[in-house]
């Protein structure tokens, strides 16, 4: 057994910079997103229109939130395009209202129980939560 795991550590050893696929599936936190049309800002709509659970759909929207940086003196008028609710392991859940930018442009969420405070998506994020919507035909 003791051979065995050292085999494995060196195995580890000599992969680890080619990343760990697996370890990013244990680590990454959010476990799905659904993803509904929105109609107005500060109501959500729970209809679902899409559902991600792959690692490589669900790391988008990770992203969207680690990339995300608040922004102050924005008013928006017009409604989300998006309702999004993201599913944590544990159960834990928050939703948010995302203004879908267009290609190259930057979008901006708001949580829902703070629709006053807003975030900036920078425009990569934008380009790919456009792809894993299915929005780039």
């Amino acid at each position: 057994m003791d051979k065995m795991m050292k085999w494995v550590d060196a195995i580890r050893t000599i992969t680890a910079p080619f990343g760990d696929p697996i370890g990013e599936i244990e680590n990454e936190e959010i476990e799905h997103v659904i993803v509904a049309e929105s109609s107005e800002r500060g109501i959500f709509n729970s209809e679902v229109a899409l559902e991600f659970h792959e690692l490589s759909q669900v790391r988008v929207f990770a992203e969207m939130l680690r990339s995300s940086e608040e922004i102050e003196g924005i008013e928006i008028e017009v409604a989300p395009d998006f309702d999004l609710t993201v599913q944590y392991k544990g159960g834990e859940y928050e939703c948010y209202q995302l203004w879908l930018g267009q290609p190259n442009r930057p979008s901006v969420i708001t949580k829902l129980e703070r629709t006053d405070v807003i975030w900036k998506l920078p425009e990569q994020t934008t380009n790919r939560l456009i792809d894993v919507l299915g929005l780039n035909t």
